[in-house]
């Protein structure tokens, strides 16, 4: 994430928006450690899902381009999450009809606590040979 420019105006003074102000560069690394199951809920319609505990390593580093002793400052952390799907299907179809997929992370470095929470509804296909 690069910050161009003064948006509010009260920051740095006299900037105009294409100076490069702030970068921020997150990388995110997670292990996931979960259960998935599958149940039939009616003859012709059955549900799937998973749900996992996340172990998280955040490596952030925040550069403040304007000012020159500030190099990049660290933000490393540790945290954990939840991440849950489920899928509902029709009877003999391949394709899900809903799916769902939404993960959760706290991680807490040195200055601030990161949250990232993320959601959605995704497609899936398969088909099968015989």
């Amino acid at each position: 994430m690069h910050a161009a420019g003064d948006q509010l105006g009260n920051l740095c003074a006299n900037r105009p928006t294409y100076v490069n102000l702030i970068s921020q560069d997150n990388d995110w690394h997670s292990l996931r450690l979960g259960l998935a199951g599958q149940t039939q809920l009616t003859e012709r319609l059955s549900l799937s899902g998973d749900v996992a505990f996340l172990f998280t390593r955040l490596d952030g580093k925040d550069q403040h381009h304007m000012r020159p002793k500030i190099k990049l400052i660290p933000e490393d952390g540790d945290g954990h999450g939840v991440q849950l799907e489920a899928v509902l299907r029709p009877w003999r179809i391949t394709a899900p009809l809903i799916s769902k997929r939404q993960w959760a992370v706290v991680v807490s470095p040195q200055a601030d606590d990161w949250k990232a929470k993320r959601y959605g509804v995704f497609v899936q296909a398969s088909i099968k040979f015989n």
